[in-house]
């Protein structure tokens, strides 16, 4: 038990003869529990299920009993105080000699904190995406038609005047500058 905790995951134990359901210290931690309030009973984890959530894990309860194989199920539960939890849970159905199911053995990790930074790191991430296409695509703009007036100007240098390209080129130039300033200001957006 002491990895357990340790590991951040708690362990449960479901007796189908008895009909008790076991739930260790960090159980209690992870659903915001009081153990005065525990009943040991199996409505005292699907009461918990986000409404959402529990025609899927009532389907995954009914589905291991029937299973020769761990399962895996990644649900939400609402704690006491409302709080709104993400739960990775494993399960095992153990069998007597009849292949009659006798206990349901499980961990529950509380992945909350690390589902919310997956989701700021994909948000982050099409951030980056949209930065890197306007560095490719808009930036490409304002500078091809400096390029272009460069190479225009060396090719008719005699037959124009600095001053007519002077405003396109300023205009070319502010052009890059809004862009490089909206890079930044997307860059500093997409800081975790």
């Amino acid at each position: 038990m002491l990895a357990s905790h340790l590991l951040n995951f708690g362990v449960w134990e479901f007796d189908f003869v008895n009909t008790r359901l076991v739930w260790d210290d960090k159980m209690f931690d992870i659903y915001g529990v009081n153990k005065v309030d525990f009943h040991h009973q199996m409505d005292d984890f699907t009461i918990r299920v986000h409404p959402e959530d529990i025609t899927e894990v009532e389907h995954t309860m009914q589905e291991i009993i029937h299973s020769h194989t761990p399962l895996f199920e990644q649900f939400r539960i609402v704690r006491p105080n409302g709080d709104i939890r993400i739960i990775a849970g494993n399960v095992k159905c153990i069998r007597n000699a009849n292949n009659k199911p006798i206990r349901l053995i499980g961990i529950n990790h509380d992945i909350t904190e690390k589902q919310i930074l997956q989701e700021k790191l994909e948000l982050q991430n099409s951030e980056l995406k949209k930065i890197a296409w306007m560095q490719s695509h808009e930036i490409r703009k304002p500078v091809a038609n400096i390029i272009g007036l460069i190479q225009l100007y060396e090719l008719k240098k005699n037959e124009l005047s600095d001053l007519q390209l002077l405003p396109y080129l300023k205009t070319s130039a502010r052009e890059l500058d809004m862009m490089i300033k909206s890079i930044i200001e997307r860059t500093k957006s997409a800081e975790l």
